[in-house]
């Protein structure tokens, strides 16, 4: 893509952009990387060229993502990879430790191909559980020990009581477009110092 700025999105129906309320009609305006693209563009303003892939694959975990981490984020050549995943392995009753282990492997396949890696705490359900906290307080204690780039979706995305904000989701797990702006707006306060650190 020339010397355009590459952003791979990684991760499970949630980056995909799945809608309960339209799941077989996607609105392609909807998805977080969608939005997120624009607004780079925007906060780039001409500057560089930006291009944010959605590689979300609806209900996928993070072994998924492992497996398909060479052909979805490594073919692209990204300067950063947004790493968000983990609540299906915790919905098939997954211990949060193997699957903190698994997102660590994704951060190093980034830095193995030279492309920072993002990592994204899991966002609260209508229900968030015990193991959710504890796999969001791994993420967080792993980013800040390695040094890897965070971006706390959590906070961002829940209620008083560390459930869903109603006004983000139609299901209780899923997000309306309201919420996916709001995801894209987080994640780009971490993805834009990047594109413009690399501006030339």
């Amino acid at each position: 893509m020339g010397d355009g700025f590459v952003v791979v999105a990684l991760g499970d129906s949630l980056t995909f952009g799945y809608r309960m309320r339209d799941p077989y009609a996607l609105d392609t305006r909807v998805p977080y990387p969608v939005q997120l693209e624009a607004m780079l563009r925007e906060r780039l303003n001409g500057r560089k060229q930006a291009f944010v892939i959605n590689a979300g694959v609806n209900g996928d975990g993070t072994d998924g993502m492992l497996w398909r981490f060479n052909r979805a984020a490594a073919s692209e050549k990204p300067e950063a990879v947004v790493i968000w995943g983990g609540i299906n392995d915790l919905g098939a009753a997954r211990d949060p430790d193997q699957v903190m282990a698994n997102l660590a492997k994704l951060y190093e396949a980034c830095r193995g191909i030279s492309s920072t890696p993002i990592a994204c705490t899991l966002a609260p359900t209508r229900h968030t559980s015990r193991a959710m906290r504890h796999l969001n307080d791994m993420i967080r204690a792993h980013a800040e020990e390695k040094g890897v780039t965070l971006v706390d979706l959590f906070p961002a995305l829940a209620d008083p009581e560390g459930n869903l904000r109603q006004e983000y989701s139609d299901d209780g797990a899923h997000l309306t477009p309201a919420g996916y702006r709001r995801v894209a707006e987080v994640v780009l306060e971490a993805v834009a110092p990047i594109a413009e650190k690399m501006e030339p």
